[in-house]
């Protein structure tokens, strides 16, 4: 964690340039003082802060001395290619730069707003900013494929910008939050001696082209689906697992393509001796790991108090976690003569206790992808019960016990209601 001084400007509202200089010992007194208590208002309204310290006390960008943080305001609409919260943390977590990320006034559920905050290990004057905030962008965008700089607001660029503090209307603040996380200050001089004009010259900071659904992001940015993949499998795979996996993904998604041998990323280039395999596996293993980590983090433990009473409800739950236990499996055949099998669980964990919900297993004589899914969900159900084997048979002797799943909502399609099903089990332990 850094412990040079941080020095800003704060004023009471941004409806006065009148400010006032202050200091704090470190980046993290900083954040503790200015931007980590969350505060309530039905207008967009309260104190600011500016990254930069002032001669005399008027806000404006003739009278700054010097700035001490990189602050990118994440403004993206609904039908940009959405940069998420967790993508950023991952990426300034890879980096190893200290920052704080909080949500702003105008965040939604639906469309993530929020800033990035980044302390200077010393105060860039003037001449010198434009150059080394434009670096630490360029730097962070080679993370996100380039779609950073098409959701940012130009305001990084102007010293004398005010923010406002941790800010949150009442009908919002599901989904608001303000977090810290330590690291090295951006380097000052190395920012400088890269002589970056990345987006200093871009008149526009959005994207009017929607992302086609289920498509990757940009012309090179595979991850976003791979880490659709590493998320459904958080928690219900080990670490070695999931690297197979998503080495596999990459492979039937992009062939020819794949995104851990693109050698545009420094990250995924062979060091000295090593083969192009031997890069691929070590940096989707980085990745892997990085991505589990801030799911590790962040991930909210389920409340594991067993309720036994009757549904309260017959409406389709959300998507959520809770503890269940098998009350039936029924064997059966498909109109083509295939082997299936129909699940029953009881919920017996938190607001839904008491729901049942369906899953439908498949096997010898239906088509590969579902004998596939069915082996891949049978085998993480194995393990959760402790069953000696993943067939139909001993699925039974799980029947009351009592397992980790991911209830999923599965949206109705063709006239059908949505409905729920077991979205995963979970075999390791929990968080």
């Amino acid at each position: 964690m850094s412990t040079t001084a941080i020095k800003f400007a704060t004023q009471n509202t941004a409806e006065t340039r009148y400010v006032q200089n202050r200091q704090t010992q470190s980046f993290r007194q900083f954040y503790s003082h200015f931007l980590l208590n969350q505060r309530i208002s039905d207008l967009k309204d309260g104190p600011t802060f500016t990254p930069s310290f002032f001669r005399v006390p008027e806000r404006n960008m003739e009278n700054v001395i010097a700035t001490s943080m990189v602050i990118f305001d994440v403004d993206q609409k609904p039908a940009d290619d959405l940069v998420s919260l967790e993508e950023l943390e991952d990426a300034l977590i890879d980096l190893n730069w200290e920052h704080c990320i909080y949500t702003s006034y105008s965040n939604t559920v639906e469309c993530p707003r929020f800033r990035i905050v980044l302390p200077l290990d010393r105060p860039a004057h003037p001449e010198e900013f434009l150059a080394i905030s434009a670096a630490a962008l360029e730097q962070l965008d080679d993370f996100l494929d380039g779609r950073l700089l098409k959701v940012i607001d130009g305001c990084w660029r102007e010293t004398a910008r005010c923010y406002y503090t941790f800010t949150t209307h009442p009908e919002r603040k599901a989904g608001a939050i303000s977090f810290y996380n330590p690291g090295k200050p951006l380097d000052t001089l190395e920012l400088k001696l890269a002589q970056s004009s990345y987006g200093l010259d871009a008149e526009y900071t959005k994207t009017n082209k929607p992302r086609t659904p289920g498509t990757a992001v940009g012309a090179a940015g595979r991850s976003f689906e791979l880490n659709r993949v590493l998320g459904g499998m958080f928690g219900s795979a080990n670490e070695d697992q999931i690297v197979q996996k998503i080495l596999e993904v990459d492979q039937e998604k992009n062939p020819g393509s794949e995104y851990f041998r693109d050698q545009s990323y420094a990250r995924h280039k062979p060091r000295p001796g090593e083969s192009p395999n031997a890069a691929a596996l070590r940096a989707c293993r980085s990745w892997v790991k990085s991505h589990l980590n801030w799911l590790r983090r962040k991930a909210k433990g389920i409340d594991t108090t067993i309720v036994n009473r009757q549904a309260q409800s017959k409406a389709p739950m959300p998507t959520h976690e809770a503890l269940i236990k098998l009350k039936d499996f029924k064997p059966g055949k498909t109109k083509s003569g295939g082997e299936t099998a129909l699940a029953e669980f009881e919920i017996v964990s938190g607001e839904h206790a008491g729901r049942h919900v369906w899953h439908r297993f498949y096997s010898e004589g239906t088509p590969p992808t579902a004998i596939k899914i069915s082996s891949e969900m049978l085998e993480k159900l194995k393990t959760a019960a402790n069953l000696p084997t993943s067939s139909f048979d001993d699925v039974l002797k799980a029947k009351d016990v009592i397992i980790h799943a991911r209830i999923k909502l599965k949206t109705g399609t063709g006239g059908f209601p949505d409905q729920n099903e077991i979205g995963t089990f979970f075999t390791q332990p929990l968080s």
